[in-house]
């Protein structure tokens, strides 16, 4: 009998130019990958900050979803965000300041996100110090799943990520505001870039759904922050 797992999903932003010509990672297939990266269990890694009441934002955040997406999470203040339940993306593409080329590249980045009705923000000014023009961003959205044990989850997403060879440093179960959530940090490469990717998986108790959170940079020393930003994920 197949067992059922939860589906990876990575879209990952690349700034050229401004707030960013996207470029999409394609989520992965779901068929067992070969090699199984190392993977050491962590619990306590998100705990250095104390929490705060779920659907609250920590000074300097802003709370960004609703219903239509499924999910809530907080993020800086200074970060542009799109709402991408509303079938308007070009006008929400263009409302950021992205045209032209630039604009078309969005525009085919992010049209699977659409389809899931994601959320989707970034750091306008991350790019501009990137080396390889990168937007440090984030998308979150909820899909249909099973409801499977958090081993299960952790050994679904080591198969997945393994097979784009990607390899994961951290995978486990941590407290967020509103309970728990696995949490799994890898690095990627992709198109030449070296991403550092943070996945959070949360299930929604009242819609039986589980809730993806995957944030991307190429720098480092951005984890304290997307583990804090993962703490406020909070299903609808």
């Amino acid at each position: 009998m197949t067992r059922p797992s939860v589906r990876v999903a990575l879209w990952a932003s690349a700034g050229a130019v401004a707030c960013g010509a996207l470029a999409a990672t394609p989520a992965p297939p779901t068929t067992p990958a070969t090699a199984t990266p190392t993977v050491t269990p962590t619990a306590t890694s998100t705990t250095a900050r104390p929490a705060v009441p779920p659907g609250t934002a920590p000074q300097g955040f802003t709370r960004i979803g609703g219903p239509a997406n499924g999910l809530t999470v907080a993020v800086p203040q200074d970060w542009v965000a799109l709402d991408l339940s509303r079938d308007d993306l070009d006008k929400s593409l263009t409302s950021i300041g992205l045209s032209g080329e630039a604009l078309e590249q969005a525009r085919r980045s992010l049209r699977p996100l659409v389809a899931n009705k994601a959320v989707w923000a970034s750091d306008r000014t991350s790019a501009a110090t990137s080396p390889n023009r990168f937007a440090t961003n984030l998308n979150a959205f909820c899909q249909e799943s099973p409801d499977v044990p958090a081993d299960q989850i952790v050994a679904d997403v080591k198969r997945q990520l393994g097979q784009l060879g990607a390899t994961i440093s951290q995978a486990g179960e941590v407290p967020i505001d509103d309970g728990t959530a696995v949490r799994v940090v890898y690095r990627l490469p992709s198109r030449g870039i070296d991403i550092r990717g943070t996945q959070y998986y949360t299930r929604s108790s009242s819609s039986g759904r589980t809730c993806i959170l995957t944030l991307s940079t190429d720098k480092d020393g951005l984890q304290p922050l997307f583990d804090r930003i993962g703490r406020t994920l909070t299903p609808r």
